[in-house]
């Protein structure tokens, strides 16, 4: 499953058809358990800021720990300041003038030695994620399928010479590559995809000849450091790519506005990419053109369910784009929209699911499906929410408490005011918020009133609520009978290779499909 290396088109296509590892399988299962163990017996080394392709002295450091058992360090991390942010994005300056001038070809081969990377140690990140992070093989995996198949995809354009400016990654994330060479920037990343989004963002970056300094988030940063080596080992220059940890906006805005930094990718919250926004549009001294900015802050990703859906089938998919990581995913449906005339029959069958998804529960390192929180602030947070929402709204799952981990159990309240926080702040937890509707029009009302940004999703079987809700739910990504979650880099919708309608060989199936568009460019429904 190794893509050729000759000039010209290459030939990755095996990428693209990478399946999911079977965790159900026996000898999948014992391959795991070593692999665990492997990791287990690395965890509590110490990580050193990587500058230049060099290890830098530990002068400050913090643990990340594992959700599971918060007296489990998974490594000792180094904490960088602003002058480790000077150096980096100097050494990033740097070697960018030189990255710039290798061909696209060789470019397009460095990632493509990269995805080898990532999958030769692809049992390994997964244990690596569950550990760090909280992740569910299933979820790790996946991430890294999808990381994998967006590098791969992008060097199969590199070596077409297609456009490569739009860039589909993990959760949804567009990333933007220049249509030519910039310089250096900064990649800033969250906990929640610690695989995919440092390695996609890097990724786009550096094979348009740019340089970076990512900065993984203070939350899982082992996972980040250890799925970025992946770049060492393809034979990256140093310099190309630098890894800095640490916490504090401090070490955040001396990146962002170093006179040397011509672009900065931001994925997290609303406050923090407001601080970043401000820091990227400061003019400091000895900076000589303005800097590029993609943000992509937090929202609330709605699901609706109408009368002529198939409930078992939209059921199911709820509850996994709700719980799945313990819905800390911006695509994770936070917001459900029923119409009154199916939502007691729903949320009867919802509640039964949900208790048999979270019955499945223990350490991510484990395999179970639901595990816990990623870190004390985040569980602070989801019960503080659960706590409160019996002022506004009728609790059906206060979410009970486990230690001595991040452990909480599925949230469910219903008839949530659409005024209030709990309707329109994303919680990033396990919390699902229920509304209902009279008609499709309101259903799409509130929908999009919650925030919508990263993604929505919609039930239906009636061809005219396709179209109506094509029309009038606005979204990053719309999935159609589906959960939302994340897409695959050059995937097609069933809508055909260019978006135009087509007529499926068979409606049921067409209207289980997962159907992914962006807005603006919405094609209408047959």
């Amino acid at each position: 499953m190794i893509p050729s290396r000759q000039r010209g088109v290459q030939m990755v296509r095996p990428y693209q058809d990478l399946a999911a590892l079977d965790f159900r399988d026996p000898q999948e299962q014992a391959r795991m358990r070593a692999a665990v163990e492997a990791v287990r017996s690395q965890l509590g080394r110490r990580y050193p800021l990587r500058i230049d392709g060099v290890p830098l002295p530990i002068r400050a450091a913090f643990h990340s720990t594992d959700p599971a058992d918060p007296t489990c360090v998974v490594g000792e991390v180094a904490s960088g300041d602003a002058s480790d942010a000077d150096i980096a994005v100097s050494a990033a300056a740097r070697a960018a003038e030189s990255w710039s001038q290798v061909a696209p070809e060789e470019r397009a081969a460095l990632l493509l030695r990269v995805c080898d990377a990532t999958l030769h140690r692809r049992r390994e990140l997964v244990a690596w994620m569950a550990f760090d992070a909280g992740k569910s093989f299933a979820e790790a995996d996946a991430e890294l399928i999808e990381a994998i198949m967006h590098m791969a995809w992008i060097a199969e354009r590199l070596m077409a010479a297609r456009p490569v400016r739009w860039a589909t990654v993990q959760s949804d994330v567009v990333v933007e590559a220049a249509d030519g060479a910039i310089g250096a920037g900064v990649v800033l990343t969250p906990f929640s995809f610690p695989a995919a989004l440092p390695l996609g963002i890097a990724a786009a970056a550096i094979a348009m000849g740019n340089a970076v300094v990512v900065k993984p988030s203070k939350v899982a940063p082992v996972a980040a450091y250890e799925a970025l080596a992946a770049f060492e080992a393809a034979g990256l220059p140093p310099g190309v790519l630098n890894v800095v940890t640490g916490d504090g906006p401090g070490l955040r805005d001396a990146l962002v506005r170093h006179p040397a930094s011509r672009f900065c990718s931001f994925i997290g919250s609303r406050n923090g990419g407001a601080a970043v926004a401000a820091a990227a549009n400061t003019w400091s001294d000895g900076q000589e053109r303005p800097r590029r900015l993609l943000a992509r802050t937090d929202g609330k990703a709605a699901t609706i369910v109408t009368a002529s859906a198939d409930i078992p089938w939209a059921v199911r998919e709820v509850v996994r784009s709700a719980f799945s990581y313990q819905g800390q995913k911006c695509t994770s449906t936070a917001h459900l929209v029923l119409l009154s005339s199916i939502h007691d029959e729903f949320l009867e069958a919802l509640l039964r699911t949900i208790d048999e998804y979270a019955a499945d529960r223990g350490p991510a390192w484990e395999n179970h499906r639901y595990g816990p929180l990623v870190s004390a602030p985040a569980l602070a947070r989801v019960r503080g929410f659960s706590a409160r929402a019996a002022r506004d709204a009728a609790v059906l799952r206060p979410g009970d408490h486990e230690g001595p981990g991040h452990f909480i159990g599925p949230v469910v309240v219903d008839d949530v005011p659409e005024d209030s926080r709990l309707g329109r702040e994303e919680i990033f937890g396990p919390l699902l918020s229920v509304m209902r509707a009279g008609t499709l029009s309101r259903a799409v009302e509130l929908a999009t009133g919650a925030g919508t940004a990263p993604a929505a999703a919609a039930f239906t079987r009636d061809a005219r609520e396709v179209q109506f809700i094509r029309e009038h739910l606005q979204a990053h990504a719309l999935y159609l009978n589906g959960a939302s979650t994340g897409p695959l880099a050059g995937v097609r919708s069933p809508l055909g290779e260019q978006g135009n309608p087509r007529e499926p060989d068979d409606p049921a199936s067409y209207y289980r499909t997962r159907t992914i568009v962006e807005r603006y460019a919405v094609p209408s429904a047959q």
